[in-house]
């Protein structure tokens, strides 16, 4: 995507690149636009419908039903039930912690693409469902879900051009659907599969959450004040995948570029671990978010992380149908497409010298950077599950990096890190295999 970021710093501030569409490369502009409190945002059509006909709070277009269903959820995501789900994110990052150790015994190699998906995905159905799906204990890591769900994403970047394409492979019956797209095909299994979870949570034949010593968000969900037609089952199914596919997908993302990158950088992993042994005293010992979030170096590896990272590199787009935006010698009507892309802002000389360098450094004493770094976006439509995705970060890295290093000596960054397409998601070159690496076991 080089190209483009070439290009597009070229042409300007504003351009038109649709007839009722401007795109604006200003980092001091996205405020105005994203970080909006008072008034409506509404989603493009084409972008909220990327999935087909989708409910979920993700693909909501108008402004006062996306405030109904994200006020509905926002309850489990605020940073006290994060806090409260801390001690069972920690118990899988245990498990992937265990089958790194029996990869540095034995010298088998780790997909870090892979290791880190099924590490999230677990974490979500764990919150969403109370269900301990142990795909991080799986020989694969269960690579092929998440091979799917990539090639999901990429229908969905043509539906959004093309809008009656995934209406018509959802109309389809499955066995032609197989034939034509098996992924996708897997796909639809995988949303029935959540459905008959929200069924029986619905028909109280699943009661794991009594046991489970935490809420879960469809438990809770089904007993809450929202209207009846807000607890349908094609909408909850819906809200269920968008939760843990995207709750999973982007915070694996993250985390597989954070350890490239670490490991990649001796010194960073060296400065890391010192810091971190001050909170973990022996590579295994417990810890708690309290512990680590406020940790200065860990903070700005994370950050310095998901800049380089692009877990979100497609255009962000709002319609506001009632208010009038300006911007220098332009008068932006109601209704207009404005959009920005995140990932020209996190690659902007003028803010990040040297962008293409890791250097956490850069964070460590200019506070002002932190409103140019917006791997969530920001206003009432950013990511929902920032707090937990946090958490995940804070916790996942501490939790290996204090254990363990990697060897990425066989990982090429052209290939495999940098972005190169969008799919929703940046991702590397087709034809890279992964972050895959040996794992290195840290004197105590």
């Amino acid at each position: 995507m080089s190209g483009t970021t070439i290009l597009r710093s070229s042409a300007g501030p504003v351009v038109r690149i649709n007839p009722d569409e401007l795109h604006f490369n200003d980092p001091d502009y996205f405020d105005e636009i994203f970080n909006v409190t008072n008034g409506r945002a509404d989603k493009l059509y084409r972008v909220a419908n990327a999935f087909g006909p989708y409910p979920a709070t993700i693909g909501t277009m108008d402004h006062e039903t996306h405030r109904l269903r994200r006020a509905a959820v926002n309850v489990f995501f605020s940073k006290r039930s994060v806090g409260q789900l801390t001690p069972y994110i920690q118990t899988i990052i245990t498990k992937l912690c265990d089958r790194l150790g029996e990869a540095s015994k034995t010298g088998e190699p780790v997909n870090l693409k892979y290791a880190y998906a099924a590490l999230t995905l677990d974490i979500m159905n764990e919150y969403c469902f109370s269900a301990d799906s142990k795909i991080v204990l799986q020989p694969d890591f269960g690579r092929k879900v998440f091979d799917d769900i990539d090639s999901f994403l990429i229908v969905s970047l043509v539906n959004s051009n093309i809008p009656w394409l995934m209406k018509s492979l959802y109309a389809l019956p499955d066995s032609i659907v197989r034939v034509i797209n098996p992924a996708m095909a897997d796909i639809l299994d995988m949303r029935e599969n959540l459905a008959k979870q929200v069924e029986d949570i619905r028909q109280e034949k699943d009661l794991s959450h009594l046991e489970s010593g935490h809420r879960t968000v469809f438990h809770d969900l089904l007993q809450s004040k929202l209207p009846n037609s807000e607890k349908s089952q094609s909408r909850l199914r819906d809200e269920a995948f968008s939760l843990v596919t995207a709750g999973s997908g982007t915070s694996a993302l993250a985390m597989k570029n954070i350890s490239y990158f670490i490991a990649a950088n001796p010194h960073v992993q060296q400065k890391l671990l010192q810091e971190l042994k001050t909170v973990m005293a022996l590579p295994d010992s417990p810890t708690s978010l309290q512990d680590i979030e406020t940790l200065p170096y860990l903070n700005a590896v994370i950050r310095e992380g998901l800049r380089l990272g692009h877990a979100v590199s497609h255009r962000l787009s709002r319609i506001f149908p009632e208010k009038t935006l300006e911007y220098g010698k332009y008068t932006i009507p109601p209704g207009t497409n404005v959009n920005m892309t995140t990932m020209l802002i996190h690659e902007n000389e003028d803010i990040f010298p040297d962008p293409q360098v890791y250097r956490p450094e850069r964070w460590l004493n200019d506070i002002s950077l932190q409103r140019y770094l917006l791997p969530f976006g920001k206003g009432p439509r950013s990511c929902l599950g920032i707090n937990l995705a946090w958490a995940e970060l804070y916790l996942i890295t501490a939790m290996i990096f204090r254990r363990f290093n990697f060897d990425v000596s066989g990982v090429d960054r052209e290939r495999d890190v940098n972005v190169d397409k969008d799919i929703v998601m940046g991702v590397p070159r087709w034809d890279s295999p992964g972050i895959i690496v040996k794992v290195l076991e840290n004197d105590s």
